[in-house]
């Protein structure tokens, strides 16, 4: 049980994690300065790599999917709800 909340967890957070490079690369790129371009195309490959090179075991994928599921909805939710306000 605790693997699947720890998953879960881990999951939330990468969806957070996700969602702000991508804002951030989003503002670098916005900037049109060839520098901050590269940078927002560098942040992403470097972090990928990163992740392809040294990989978390996971103990509980059912936990994981849940978390990433629960974590996009929640992002689709706040989004739909600011765009109401």
């Amino acid at each position: 049980m605790t693997d699947f909340f720890g998953n879960f967890l881990l999951a939330l957070l990468l969806v957070g994690l996700l969602r702000f490079l991508y804002v951030v690369c989003t503002l670098l790129v916005r900037t049109r300065d060839g520098g901050n371009i590269a940078f927002a195309i560098a942040l992403p490959a470097a972090l990928l790599y990163i992740v392809v090179r040294n990989p978390v075991p996971v103990s509980s994928w059912t936990g994981l999917a849940a978390g990433a599921f629960f974590g996009a909805v929640l992002l689709l939710a706040l989004a739909r709800w600011r765009r109401r306000s």
